[in-house]
């Protein structure tokens, strides 16, 4: 459980960087890491996973500018996810329903910042849920799986596009009903119902969250949402 947190957060860093730099076209890998604010490089005590920012106080050592908290935020939640996978589950349980959820960390972090969640992400999530989906779908069979990813994708795209075409504005994006299809490879397709269900309620949640602190946004990012109720399902269930 130890090295589980110990390599999530490392990982959770890494996704950190993606996040910041990757829909700026910025190169996520190789370099020396910096400050947004200063240019300034960082010296390997800056970049303790989980530490660091927590002793920086959410500063940069240089110019004293806030760091972007998506970073410890990265950090934290691979940590967590990782060292609970490991201590509930059985170890090849534990394994791939690690790799699931830092797969799902990137898009859920992306979703929430910028309504964006790319292919390359979702293929590889869907790839992997094809050769590991039966670890955390209960022994669903492969070809149950596939069915039911093709009915979420096609359920979701069609209420997208009934949506649009009635009130003439995207309620839902383009990434929603891929991402919803990659998930119904990794879990069973009796799973799909409660999926949507909690991802519902987190959404309602959401949305009276904001009223009640006087916010509004256009779309709630979904694929956050699904990612949550992703997490939460796979600990109840398994």
């Amino acid at each position: 459980m130890v090295l589980a947190t110990f390599v999530g957060a490392i990982i959770g860093s890494y996704i950190g960087v993606l996040v910041l730099r990757w829909p700026s076209g910025e190169p996520t890998v190789g370099g020396r890491s910096r400050c947004d604010s200063c240019q300034r490089q960082l010296a390997w005590y800056d970049l303790l996973p989980l530490l660091s920012y927590l002793f920086l106080r959410g500063r940069c050592r240089y110019c004293k500018a806030a760091i972007d908290p998506v970073q410890a935020i990265a950090e934290w939640v691979g940590a967590i996810l990782c060292g609970l996978a490991f201590y509930h589950l059985p170890l090849e349980i534990a394994a791939a329903c690690a790799l699931l959820f830092l797969l799902l960390l990137p898009l859920a972090l992306l979703d929430a910042r910028y309504l964006w969640l790319p292919d390359r992400l979702v293929i590889a999530l869907a790839l992997c849920g094809l050769l590991l989906g039966g670890l955390t779908s209960g022994g669903a069979e492969l070809i149950m799986r596939l069915f039911a990813a093709a009915f979420a994708f096609a359920l979701l795209e069609g209420l997208r596009r009934l949506f649009r075409a009635v009130r003439h504005k995207e309620g839902m994006g383009a990434g929603d009903p891929k991402l919803f299809a990659a998930l119904a490879l990794w879990l069973s397709p009796y799973d799909l119902p409660l999926l949507i269900l909690i991802a519902s309620t987190l959404g309602i949640a959401f949305a009276l969250f904001l009223t009640f602190r006087k916010q509004s946004m256009q779309q709630l990012p979904f694929g956050s949402l699904l990612a949550a109720a992703t997490v939460i399902l796979v600990f109840v269930r398994l």
